[in-house]
């Protein structure tokens, strides 16, 4: 029966026409090309559809036995269920009476075993493989051979007679399996009759063999799971031990065992013995890999063969990929102290640049490896979560003691539980994927992966694939560990194996060998020969853009200053050449990088700026979008500025990642901790659109950062809205004009006044700001009279209160101290509140002390008590410090600046009396992150200062700083 199905679909070269020699219904036979243990195939003419196929029938001779009937149907309805590229379809069925057959397509091409039997005698001869013998041209007819083994199992189908007969290898590079006349389906009774084929010599050919009584175990000895002879049921895993069978025969072109009879096999089994397929053919230079997968498929023991043919695909496709073969080199025990560099409790905090105290942060429980891994790493554990377990991270790339700047530096595969559904993979504790349908349940085992290779890292849960993830960086730390934030859970010691390449090897993996052992000259010279070499392609711009990090990784770790500014001025040059390439963008992505080394945060700012401003739509965007977001999350520990900055670039730039949890965190924490604009106002609207508020939020950084073009871009995009959001373009003129350009405030307000209807509410909120504005091109005394006339004998409006408030400072700045007296003389006709009243008090103070007249001052300065004022948050707290010093003595006076707490960045109108305590004007590391308009308030009051204690030198050299804050925008 076993090769009648084979030998069907096998032809050599048929002639165009052939004799008629019978026919079967709407079929012309044309010739008998195999018979078998059931069956006659034929081919024949289908006079209906006008083809050749093949039909197979039940053999003459065993028309009379019902098994036999019920075999061969139930052989052509299972095989019809089944729709797969390898397994042959079914065009027809046909039974009626005690005739049977059915049809199918007609395959030229040979049997496996043709193919390796030709293989062989080359061998003898010792002649080359041929291309469809070669062990990779043989692994994807295996593949393939798997693939539809697997399908057939997926539908609780077992084929149980896999062998290499029964495999067509087409002329066309089909690979077709045949004879499904011993198929089960699991799911069916199995009370049928069972027979199994063993060989019978005194048969003819085309008949090799017979059937037998009832009740014995089905398939071709040879090919037989040893647990299927003992008399147990068929499983998958008895078609895994033939796949087996068929790949060792495929890898040494020889069969791994001598087997007789079934009654032979069963008495000899215990003796059986399988030799490595290394050892066997070591001139076939099999792959080690492909020698352990047909020894695990044809393991005896059940629980170490392959459970599901899946897994025989997964690493099968290893090979055929190029993917990491593993090596397992050592075990890391949780409990065994030796295994860790460092295992503390530690507190991790977050967004310590941007607030003024430990506003975020957990205690966890920390461990990085003693030993390092450089190559590809592979990390296996069963981990147990408990009902109050968090989750548990997973650390690699873990750069050197020496090289890490924060303990959580590197990648974390952090798997959240069921109650913190939040598994996400981070890069230095920055959120570079996230997926919230994957997570742990509690008080259950899982089986955990993680492989990375080269700069890839794949995560598998229960050996079933997650989620990948794509490094445009080198993952250049060697050091694994474990994270957590509770002690819930159980977890089996790591396994940790390391990998090496086998048949395709990336290009740059070479080279990445060599940054990787910091060789920088050699591999350097390698980046720029493939670049060279394969211009025009992805592998080549990879390479140029690898080159340039080698350069800046080099520049890192020089000591010499004046080589390592050459390296990265060499660096800068060696990304140009991705310029006007398709790799375009990896040009300013590498220049970024070169200026985040020199901590250079503007001028790595303008590079990202360039690159979406140049290519808004290029495809390789995504992988600068990463490096943004990991700098913004990253810089907001440590560099307050280049925070801000980088907000709002997301904020302009990149939208789409606002609503990612870990950004909203640190915009939220953000907004509440920096300091309140006396000149940005806040309405009920803007707090109702998340669109709005991301304007405002952008206005206030744009501010901050002191970028005008920035701020007239965002007015440009605020006048497309409809409709027109006022306050919002307001707050950005008047952020131009606090900033020092007012000339381009006014250009931005006139084209605001086109835009907007002619309602009376929009009017006389431009006509306040027109007011704003005149106060730099004519009297202040005239703009204040325009001023009350559109002032209502009422209580004032934010923004009449904004305008004044803005003429009054203009008086201050410019000296002009009899203007201050006679505008708060004219509002206390003024319904007024007590911040107002507060604001105009402190604006009398000042022009007292600044005309010396400290019995004046000091009479407004005790209308409020002395626990408040002498308080660091009152906006009072300076001019009661300059009252005590000129009444009450110098000692008085700085015992009250003293009193001030030092904080990373106090707020603007303390700024002096944390100058005179801990000298913060001489401080770089507070100036290098302090923001212009902070200067400039302190530069003010220093100013201030010193022109009331009479030290005039001082005061011009502190008016002079101050001077510099202004940035004054061309038009």
């Amino acid at each position: 029966m076993a090769t009648e199905a084979a030998t069907s679909f096998v032809s050599s070269h048929l002639p165009e026409e052939k004799q008629v020699q019978f026919s079967i219904g709407n079929y012309k036979i044309l010739e008998s090309i195999g018979k078998g243990g059931m069956g006659e195939v034929f081919l024949a003419y289908d006079t209906s559809c006008g083809r050749r196929l093949a039909l197979k029938r039940i053999r003459e001779d065993l028309l009379q036995h019902p098994q036999v009937h019920h075999r061969f149907l139930k052989e052509a309805h299972i095989t019809s269920q089944l729709t797969h590229p390898a397994i042959i379809p079914i065009y027809s069925i046909y039974a009626e009476k005690n005739q049977a057959y059915y049809t199918m397509p007609f395959v030229e091409g040979e049997t496996l075993k043709q193919v390796l039997k030709n293989a062989r005698k080359q061998d003898k001869l010792g002649l080359k493989s041929g291309q469809t013998s070669s062990i990779p041209s043989l692994m994807r007819i295996f593949l393939s051979l798997c693939q539809a083994v697997a399908y057939a199992h997926s539908k609780g189908i077992l084929h149980r007679d896999l062998k290499l007969e029964n495999v067509i290898v087409g002329k066309y590079g089909e690979t077709v399996i045949l004879d499904w006349g011993l198929a089960h389906l699991l799911r069916a009774e199995s009370a049928e009759e069972e027979i199994y084929q063993e060989p019978s010599p005194d048969l003819k050919q085309g008949s090799l063999y017979h059937i037998t009584r009832l009740g014995k175990v089905v398939g071709t000895i040879a090919y037989m799971a040893p647990e299927r002879a003992l008399g147990q049921p068929a499983t998958f895993q008895t078609d895994i031990y033939s796949l087996g069978v068929i790949l060792y025969q495929m890898l040494t072109l020889r069969h791994p065992f001598k087997r007789g009879s079934l009654k032979d096999f069963r008495k000899n089994m215990a003796q059986e013995k399988l030799y490595d397929p290394l050892e066997v053919a070591p001139y076939r230079d099999v792959p080690r890999i492909l020698s352990r997968i047909s020894l695990k498929c044809l393991a005896v023991a059940l629980d170490q063969r392959y459970s599901t043919v899946d897994d025989v695909i997964h690493d099968l496709e290893t090979y055929l990929e190029g993917r990491s073969e593993w090596f397992q080199i050592t075990e890391l025990q949780i409990s065994n102290k030796n295994d860790w560099e460092f295992q503390e409790n530690v507190l991790i905090a977050e967004y310590t640049a941007i607030t003024r105290g430990t506003e975020i942060s957990d205690w966890v429980s920390l461990m990085i490896s003693k030993d390092s891994f450089a190559e590809n790493t592979k990390i296996e554990a069963h981990v147990k979560l408990g009902k109050k377990c968090h989750g548990i991270g997973f650390l690699l790339s873990i750069p050197e003691i020496a090289e890490r700047a924060h303990l959580n530096d590197g990648y974390c595969l952090w798997l959240g539980s069921q109650s913190h559904r939040s598994t996400k993979l981070l890069r230095s504790a920055v959120e570079v994927m996230h997926h919230p349908d994957i997570f742990l349940q509690g008080e259950e085992w899982y089986h955990i992966r993680i492989e990375k290779i080269d700069q890839n890292i794949h995560f598998y849960l229960n050996n079933i694939h997650q989620f990948s993830y794509i490094s445009h960086l080198p993952l250049a730390g060697t050091h694994l560990g474990l994270l957590s934030s509770d002690a819930d859970y159980e977890i089996s010691p790591l396994s940790i194996s390391v990998g090496s390449l086998n048949i395709r090897v990336n290009c740059l993996a070479v080279p990445d060998a060599f940054l990787a052992h910091k060789d920088y000259t050699t591999a350097l010279s390698e980046y720029r020969r493939i670049g060279y070499s394969f211009p025009g392609t992805a592998e080549g711009r990879e390479a140029m853009f690898r080159a340039g990090i080698t350069l800046l990784e080099q520049a890192r770790n020089n000591h010499s200053a004046e080589k390592k500014q050459q390296l990265y001025e060499d660096s800068l040059e060696e990304f140009w050449k991705l310029h006007s390439t398709p790799g375009a963008p990896l040009e300013y992505l590498g220049k970024a990088l070169v200026y985040q080394a020199l901590d250079d945060p503007d001028e790595e700012i303008k590079c990202f700026e360039l690159a979406y401003r140049r290519y808004p739509q290029h495809p390789l965007l995504p992988v600068l979008e990463e490096q943004i977001l990991y700098r913004m999350l990253e810089s907001s520990r440590h560099n307050r500025k280049a925070t801000y900055q980088f907000i709002l670039f997301v904020l302009r730039y990149l939208p789409s990642i606002i609503s990612q949890n870990n950004v909203r965190k640190l915009f939220h924490s953000l907004q509440r901790h920096w300091e309140p604009l006396h000149f940005m106002l806040n309405e009920k609207e803007i707090a109702k659109s998340e669109k709005l508020k991301n304007f405002d939020f952008a206005i206030h950084l744009a501010f901050w950062t002191a970028k005008p073009y920035t701020l007239s871009e965002i007015l440009d995009d605020l006048t497309k809205l409809e409709p027109i959001p006022l306050t919002l373009c307001t707050n950005a003129i008047y952020a131009l004009i606090e900033l020092g350009s007012y000339a381009l405030a006014k250009v931005k307000l006139n084209e605001l006044n086109k835009k907007i209807s002619s309602s009376q509410v929009l009017l006389h909120e431009t006509e306040l700001l027109t007011i704003a504005i005149k106060v730099y091109q004519q009297p202040i005394e005239k703009c204040l009279d325009q001023l009350l006339t559109l002032l209502p004998k009422r209580s004032l409006e934010k923004s009449e209160l904004r305008a004044l408030t803005h003429l009054i400072r203009f008086a201050i700045k410019k000296h002009n101290y009899p203007f201050i007296f006679e505008a708060v003389k004219k509002m206390h006709s003024f319904t007024l509140d007590t911040e107002t009243s507060i604001g105009l008090n402190c604006a009398l103070i000042f022009a007292h002390l600044a005309e010396k007249n400290w019995e004046k001052a000091g009479e407004l300065l005790q209308q409020y008590p002395l626990e408040i004022i002498n308080q660091e948050w009152h906006p009072l707290h300076l001019f009661y410090g300059i009252w005590l010093y000129m009444t009450k003595g110098k000692e008085r006076a700085y015992l009250h600046f003293s009193e001030v707490l030092e904080a990373p960045f106090p707020r603007s109108w303390t700024l002096f009396s944390h100058m005179m305590t801990f000298k913060i004007d001489e401080n770089p590391a507070w100036l290098n992150k302090a923001f212009a308009w902070e200067k400039r308030q302190l530069y003010s009051q220093a100013a201030f200062f010193f022109h009331c204690i009479g030290d005039q030198e001082k005061h011009a050299y502190y008016s002079r700083l101050e001077a510099q804050q202004y940035v004054y925008a061309k038009v």
